[in-house]
């Protein structure tokens, strides 16, 4: 009888440290997660918004060059009048350029298409975050012998860049 009530005793007690490790597992892993991160998320947003100076990493392609140089990028973009911007884009020793850019509407993104040049930009807000990805390309145009005509990139810079708080 003494060795059934201490079988009993023990069993009891492997219950009671089985639920407290489950206990100390649970509260571990609960420990563990981290909350989600909030995404970033176009912004249509009005022109003001745009407006600022922006610093950031890129990959700079220079003729048929394969593969790409890592490059810190500065924007900076400047409101000259109720529906127009100034888009400076600058890799220090690869690539600068300014494109003026008319802008009407709070959409996400802009869009210019030059002879010799574009731009593709779009905004995204993260809380009281701004981040531009983009796209600058410099081109011309070539003439084979069968008179056939196509597009040789010269220079293309992509983009990563925050906005500078204030």
């Amino acid at each position: 009888m003494a060795f059934t009530i201490f079988a009993v005793e023990q069993k009891c007690k492997m219950k009671k440290i089985t639920a407290l490790l489950i206990l100390l597992s649970v509260v571990f892993l609960l420990s563990q997660c981290k909350k989600e991160e909030e995404d970033w998320n176009y912004c249509n947003c009005g022109i003001g918004t745009w407006v600022g100076t922006y610093n950031g990493s890129g990959d700079y392609y220079e003729d048929e060059q394969p593969d790409p140089k890592p490059v810190e990028v500065g924007v900076v973009i400047e409101q000259f009048s109720s529906g127009n911007l100034t888009v400076r884009i600058n890799a220090p020793d690869d690539y600068a350029e300014t494109f003026y850019v008319e802008k009407k509407d709070s959409t996400y993104y802009i869009t210019v298409n030059g002879n010799y040049e574009s731009l593709n930009l779009n905004l995204k807000k993260k809380g009281t975050e701004y981040k531009l990805t983009g796209t600058a390309k410099n081109f011309h145009t070539e003439t084979d012998e069968n008179d056939s005509t196509f597009t040789v990139y010269d220079k293309v810079l992509s983009f990563d860049v925050l906005k500078n708080q204030q």
